[in-house]
């Protein structure tokens, strides 16, 4: 049912959006696009989420990086001074977190929702591989005529 609303949609382009070349958003629309295009579901009008997608993604990596590279949390020293304003002892107080570890977290959460849009978790694939065996219910208007506003629901 929703395969037939949406075959007059153009598939979603293979390559990424120009701005996306040559980055980690781009490598990561060429990994995803042939898993989506094997979903006659996806089309180029879902293009916005699947740039979405990929800019999580690359959020996701730079943070992840940025924690290789820094750690997760580094320690904060505070600066003892004479009286002449010279440093002459520095004194630990206590650690504090990466920021690139928030930048993480709020990447995988859109990650997971965006994925969850797109079909790509086994869950998803489900729900959509439903929507997509026919009925043998005539009764049942199709997508493209309940947002047209046709006979639908």
């Amino acid at each position: 049912m929703v395969e037939k609303a949406t075959e007059d949609l153009q598939p979603l382009q293979m390559s990424p959006p120009n701005y996306m070349k040559g980055t980690i958003a781009g490598r990561a629309w060429q990994r995803i696009t042939p898993i989506l295009r094997q979903s006659t579901i996806i089309k180029n009008a879902d293009r916005s989420t699947v740039e979405a997608l990929c800019s999580a993604i690359a959020l996701y990596r730079i943070g992840f990086d940025d924690v290789q590279e820094n750690g997760i949390q580094t320690p904060i020293y505070k600066s003892v001074q004479n009286n002449r304003g010279e440093i002459i002892d520095r004194d630990f107080i206590g650690f504090k977190k990466n920021p690139a570890v928030s930048t993480m977290d709020a990447a995988i959460r859109q990650i997971r929702s965006l994925s969850s849009e797109l079909g790509l978790t086994p869950t998803s694939r489900a729900s959509l591989l439903s929507l997509t065996t026919d009925s043998d219910d005539d009764d049942v208007p199709s997508l493209a005529d309940v947002l047209s506003g046709g006979d639908g629901w």
